[in-house]
Order: structure tokens, then C-alpha cells, then sequence
């Protein structure tokens, strides 16, 4: 009977595009791992002031950096 519905070659359809979908992640994350390898390379130590620096200070000392 399920071979009237083509029970097996779903079974088989759905086995293989879970492995293709494997490979295809797995190719995403190394070139994205590769990508990422190349970029802190080529990065440089920030030179400068640093912008939203008073983030970092807490709330109640913020006015005393304004003044």
C-alpha cells in the first residue's frame, strides 16, 4: 500500500535533503569561520578617542565627567 503513495521514496527524499542540508551548513560555517580568521588579521589596535566613553561610567559620576 505504501508503495501506491510512494511511502519509501519520501522516507528516502527527506533522508537525503537532511544530508544535503548538513553539508550546506557545514560549508556556511567555515567559510564564515574563515571569513571571521582573515578579518582579525588584517584589524588594527583603535587609535584615538573613543567615542560613547561615558558608557562605561556609572550613572552618578557621569556629571562629573560634563563638568
Amino acid at each position: 500500500m505504501s508503495e501506491i503513495f510512494g511511502g519509501g521514496d519520501a522516507k528516502r527524499q527527506a533522508e537525503q535533503a537532511r544530508r544535503d542540508q548538513q553539508v550546506a551548513n557545514d560549508r556556511q560555517l567555515a567559510e564564515l569561520n574563515r571569513s571571521e580568521n582573515r578579518a582579525a588579521l588584517s584589524r588594527r589596535n583603535p587609535r584615538g578617542r573613543r567615542l560613547f566613553s561615558d558608557a562605561a561610567v556609572p550613572a552618578g559620576d557621569r556629571k562629573k565627567n560634563l563638568a
